[in-house]
């Protein structure tokens, strides 16, 4: 730095090479005194160090100044530069979050202990419908899904659980046929029990239908028959043109017709037993809530001497379902929501099922 100060120094004007020089040797003897005589008025307000030069010196500029002011530079740069880092790493931190809390919000992720299933509490309403699929490669890579067991989906304002297909085995739930990937509806009887949507409407029908052939059996019946009847209820306008002619005028008439006719009967069982076998309370599932079959079992299996020798029943089939109303909008709204083809059809046999009436006959 010193080295550096020397070759920094400001020399007289007598000594400075090129045009200075030049230009004062040119000048005549008198002004060429009065310059000099300048120079040196310079030289003795500026040499404060007394040295006979203009050097580095003379402006305050010391080796211990110089130096020291480079420090100064030099830690307000390493200052400056962790400050950059720090506000770098802050940075880069609340980006991570944020993305972490958009994949959160999007993915939707399901974890184990957030599952709306909770062993022997009924208070805690199941699922009416629930999905099985595969894992997909976004959430199987993204770290807000790390032990996920499944995600949400949003349909038509409701949200879809999917369960991934791989984890169903430690669920302490039932899948019917299999767990394959597919929609599974709620048996609304059973809980813990789950329905491919494709197998729904003759599962429930099945499984009525065994029950009550077990009922009859259990009673001690001889003959039980059980039928499901579509009722088809349309005001057909018919038009009934008759013409009576008579010499004077002809009567044009026209009426609507009313009719009323089962479009279809479906005989899901005819059974015959002996009929020898003493009365039993059978167990009851599906018509557990039925007053009229609660009420049958009873006056079978009571003291009285005069028991009942034959009844039918008749039974509305969407009440049976056990599916309200406001349970199937939501059902085939989600359906719809996620583009399942079996929307249309869940939507045909619930319409099905409203105008459907289950008969039971029994003799005993």
């Amino acid at each position: 730095m010193k080295k550096e100060c020397e070759k920094s120094e400001l020399m007289p004007a007598e000594k400075a090479p090129g045009a200075l020089s030049k230009a004062i040797g040119s000048l005549g003897a008198h002004a060429k005194e009065t310059v000099v005589k300048a120079q040196n008025s310079v030289m003795h307000a500026v040499d404060r160090n007394g040295n006979g030069k203009i050097d580095a010196e003379d402006f305050g500029l010391t080796r211990e100044n110089l130096e020291g002011a480079g420090e100064a530079v030099k830690g307000a740069a390493i200052a400056a530069g962790h400050g950059l880092k720090a506000g770098s790493a802050a940075m880069s931190q609340a980006f991570a979050e944020a993305r972490l809390e958009l994949d959160l919000k999007n993915l939707k992720p399901v974890f184990p202990d957030t599952l709306p299933f909770t062993d022997g509490d009924v208070a805690v309403a199941q699922p009416s419908i629930v999905s099985v699929v595969a894992r997909d490669k976004r959430r199987s890579e993204s770290e807000v899904c790390r032990g996920a067991v499944g995600y949400y989906q949003s349909a038509k304002g409701y949200e879809l659980l999917n369960l991934y297909e791989d984890y169903i085995p430690q669920l302490k739930l039932a899948f019917y046929p299999t767990a394959a990937k597919g929609v599974f509806l709620a048996d609304p009887y059973q809980r813990g029990v789950y329905i491919a949507l494709d197998e729904y409407f003759d599962f429930i029908r099945k499984a009525l239908v065994n029950e009550l052939e077990v009922v009859a059996q259990d009673l001690g019946a001889k003959h039980v028959r059980i039928s499901f009847k579509e009722d088809k209820k349309s005001l057909a306008a018919q038009k009934v043109k008759a013409t009576a002619k008579t010499q004077m005028e002809s009567v044009s008439t026209e009426r609507a017709t009313s009719v009323d006719e089962f479009s279809s009967v479906e005989i899901a069982a005819d059974v015959r037993f002996s009929g020898h076998t003493s009365p039993v309370i059978p167990p009851l599932v599906y018509f557990k809530n039925e007053s009229d079959i609660v009420k049958l079992v009873r006056m079978r299996t009571s003291d009285g001497s005069n028991k009942i020798e034959s009844k039918t029943y008749r039974f509305q089939c969407n009440r049976l379902f056990g599916a309200k109303e406001e349970d199937s909008a939501q059902i085939s709204a989600i359906l719809s929501g996620i583009k399942c083809t079996g929307s249309a059809s869940f939507s045909q046999n619930v319409q099905r099922e409203s105008r459907t009436i289950l008969e039971y006959s029994i003799e005993f």
